[in-house]
């Protein structure tokens, strides 16, 4: 059984963001902060670590050597995704405020829920082996999914390392009674999952024996696995792989780690789902001219590789979702991460009308060697 084949990242979704400035702003980065949580609106964020959030070995944490081998396809996909972005508004992007979810960090006394796996239009539909991953769910007080169609979340207990996300999520409109005795709104979700064993994890949900893929997104590779928070963007660095979605993907076949597609592309040679880009080692990033945001980005890339996760309206990138607006908004807000250089806030910060993206050196990536996986 699959889960929900609408794409988990939208047009709609990568306009917004684009009218809100990807450019707003520079890495916040004037001093390095320590290892450890950062509010958000007063929600925890997290810098990833290995064994802790994803195995050591998994791609999630593990380098690109030097000599890992190109794919055949590589030249390719590489002008494919070029073409992609030159065609679809002619820029790649950044999801934050949409179609990219919120992270909560729950700590170990938080009461819990059941989430119902229930679907809006259709009343009838349950799936138990779904439902028994929701029935002790800890939402935190104040919780709301992301904005958008695809309304996803994740909920994180490092304590437990029990880790859980969420697709098409929302109030049932009904009330239920969590742990304490509490009488609370019902949540209830579309699909997803529940990692038991967080540190442990591959980066994402494999298939299980009855033939079950879990996960929010259409790949199953797991949200926060390839997400960019808001701490390692305030910290100026992000050591582990990325995810991007991409307008067009292989219909017929995806590749590692992916476990499915939403794929579309008829073409037997179409970039699949999966795939995984990176910036030759031998490339000397400090002598491209980068913004600094995209410099961060591209530092991940040559290191861990971008994996691609999803179909989407654009060339998209996934960013922690603050949920937060005006002053208080981590990436636009004053001294906000995406400011732009010079410190306001426009839909372009640079003459070219560019955003924070600039000078991302597309043109280098090259595929690395694919394994399908069916």
């Amino acid at each position: 059984m699959r889960g929900p084949s609408t794409s988990l990242c939208c047009t709609a979704g990568t306009v917004l963001f684009l009218g809100l400035g990807i450019c707003a702003g520079t890495v916040a980065n004037s001093g390095r902060t320590s290892r450890q949580s950062i509010d958000a609106k007063d929600r925890p964020s997290l810098i990833m670590a290995p064994d802790r959030e994803f195995s050591a070995t998994s791609y999630v944490h593990t380098k690109l050597p030097p000599d890992t081998p190109r794919d055949p396809h590589s030249e390719k996909w590489v002008a494919a995704l070029q073409n992609q972005i030159r065609t679809h508004y002619g820029i790649a992007s950044v999801n934050i405020d949409q179609y990219s979810p919120p992270l909560y960090v729950v700590s170990d006394d938080q009461p819990t829920v059941r989430v119902r796996a229930e679907r809006t239009g259709s009343a009838n539909w349950r799936f138990e082996p779904l439902q028994q991953q929701w029935e002790r769910v800890p939402l935190p007080d104040g919780f709301q999914p992301s904005s958008g169609s695809d309304k996803e979340a994740i909920v994180y207990q490092p304590s437990t390392a029990h880790y859980w996300e969420f697709w098409g999520m929302e109030k049932s409109g009904r009330k239920t009674v969590n742990s304490v005795g509490q009488t609370v709104d019902e949540w209830r979700a579309s699909w997803g999952g529940k990692i038991d064993k967080l540190a442990t994890s591959p980066g994402y949900f494999p298939t299980t024996d009855e033939g079950y893929k879990f996960g929010a997104t259409a790949t199953g590779l797991a949200l926060l696995a390839g997400l960019i928070t808001i701490a390692e963007q305030r910290h100026g660095e992000i050591d582990h792989a990325v995810h991007i979605a991409l307008p067009q993907a292989q219909r017929s076949r995806w590749a590692y780690p992916a476990q499915r597609t939403d794929g579309e592309d008829d073409d037997p040679e179409a970039i699949p789902e999966g795939a995984t880009f990176r910036i030759p080692s031998n490339v000397n990033l400090d002598g491209i001219d980068m913004d600094p945001y995209a410099a961060m980005l591209a530092q991940a890339v040559q290191r861990y590789g971008m994996i691609v996760r999803d179909t989407a309206g654009a060339v998209v990138f996934y960013a922690e979702n603050p949920l937060s607006k005006g002053a208080s908004h981590p990436y636009f807000g004053p001294g906000g991460i995406l400011r732009c250089p010079k410190g306001y806030a426009e839909a372009a910060c640079y003459p070219d009308g560019n955003n924070r993206l600039r000078g991302f050196p597309w043109h280098l990536l090259e595929a690395v060697q694919s394994r399908p996986q069916q």
